[in-house]
């Protein structure tokens, strides 16, 4: 059987490494175009055949490789593979693989033209850079039909080693462009790392080491990219714990950094827009809104009087003092947003214990909140009643009982307050719309 020919049209920074790869790899004829001499040679050097043109590889190829610097460069070469593909002698169909990044929308309109030519247009972008591409560890991001996914197989298995085929024409496109988003996205909030690190005083190299050292470990930003579905999490997942977990080290952590920013004078947008939306970009519920009473207050002092409004129903101000500063920083910054229980589960916990307390004052705020908070229906709220009173006794479960009743008795009465007055309101309305027609 003969060897599969493979052509290769782009001889830069990375698709010279990547033609490298072929020309060493076994079973794979070579043929590759440039227009700078140079890197022609030296593939001839490494056993590749000279093509004269784009068009002679159009004909004498099995798998095309492109990889030139823009949409228009790409256009070019398909338009001139097209002119050509019809003096084909080659028992199989050409498949040519777009390994440059472009437009979302350029292979689907790449694929459409080259159709009735027979021919099979598949995007696939590199991701890895000259070093994986020189390795030969680039990931290989395809889409396009499985045939000419199948037809190219060896060719790409010899540049990478993740292939990941994403679905039709353009899905390896969208996959890579998500990709890059995050690399670059994460490169400008590694800039404003640096700039918060020198105005402290730091080494901005001994800063780089540490990054790229605790990433190699840790896995970087792809650490938490396991689920499959952004949707948000339930409370019994097995992802909701381990989020949990990272929602509280990043707030307390991003708090901490802003916090250090605004006494340096740095600005840190990305890092306050990490703080506003990491809770909820792993599905785990958005942060309360930085609403202009607490949005003075350093970051740990308003996420824990956020918490504290939530727990006791009502509003909070800031206050003074090492007890304020413990009860709003410590405890409610911290420990009640800590992984592992809900609101609804240290609620519970804390009602028990105030009812073997017998502190009637505390539960007058806890059960209240809960009951509003929806974390207690009236059925449940009853049920903790009996429990309680035979374990804290019956004193106290009398105590408890009186809290409950008042609450559920006080909510019932404020419903029936406002759906009378929204009936009078629609009366009104009805009265003079009425009154507007006659």
């Amino acid at each position: 059987m003969d060897d599969l020919r493979a052509g290769f049209v782009g001889l830069g920074t990375i698709g010279k490494p990547m033609t490298l790869q072929l020309a060493h790899a076994d079973g794979i004829e070579l043929w590759v175009h440039d227009i700078a001499a140079e890197p022609v040679a030296e593939l001839a050097a490494a056993g590749a055949k000279a093509a004269a043109s784009v068009a002679e590889m159009a004909v004498e190829v099995d798998v095309l490789g492109v990889m030139v610097r823009d949409d228009d460069q790409v256009r070019a070469v398909i338009a001139e593979v097209l002119g050509a593909v019809g003096n084909r002698t080659r028992e199989h169909p050409l498949t040519v693989l777009v390994h440059s990044t472009v437009a979302p929308g350029t292979p689907a309109e790449l694929a459409a033209s080259a159709e009735p030519h027979g021919v099979h247009v598949l995007d696939a972008p590199v991701s890895g850079g000259p070093m994986g591409a020189a390795e030969g560890t680039l990931a290989i991001l395809v889409g396009g039909p499985i045939e000419g996914y199948a037809a190219a197989a060896p060719v790409l298995a010899a540049m990478g080693t993740r292939v990941v085929h994403a679905g039709p024409v353009g899905a390896g496109t969208r996959l890579k462009l998500a990709r890059n988003l995050l690399h670059f996205a994460s490169f400008t909030a590694a800039t404003e790392a640096q700039r918060l690190a020198e105005a402290a005083g730091l080494d901005l190299v001994e800063l780089g080491e540490v990054v790229r050292h605790t990433d190699a470990i840790t896995g970087g930003p792809g650490a938490i990219m396991h689920r499959d579905t952004t949707a948000p999490i339930e409370e019994t997942d097995f992802w909701h714990g381990v989020f949990g977990h990272v929602v509280a080290l990043g707030e307390k952590d991003l708090g901490f950094a802003i916090e250090l920013a605004d006494e340096l004078g740095v600005e840190v947008p990305l890092a306050r827009l990490a703080l506003e939306r990491l809770a909820s970009g792993l599905g785990l519920g958005a942060r309360p809104p930085e609403d202009e009473k607490f949005a003075d207050l350093p970051a740990l002092r308003a996420r824990g009087l956020r918490k504290m409004e939530e727990v006791y129903g009502f509003d909070m101000a800031d206050g003074e003092g090492d007890f304020f500063r413990y009860t709003a920083d410590h405890l409610f910054g911290d420990i009640w947003q800590r992984p592992g229980l809900t609101t609804r589960d240290r609620r519970l916990l804390l009602v028990g214990l105030l009812a073997g307390q017998g502190a009637a004052d505390v539960l007058g705020i806890q059960i209240p909140a809960a009951y509003a908070n929806g974390e207690l229906s009236e059925d449940e709220l009853r049920e903790i009643v009996v429990f309680l009173s035979h374990y804290a006794g019956w004193p106290h479960g009398a105590r408890i009982n009186t809290v409950v009743e008042e609450t559920i008795g006080k909510a019932r009465r404020e419903a029936r307050r406002k759906a009378r007055e929204e009936a009078e309101g629609e009366a009104r309305e009805g009265a003079q719309g009425k009154a507007q027609r006659s």
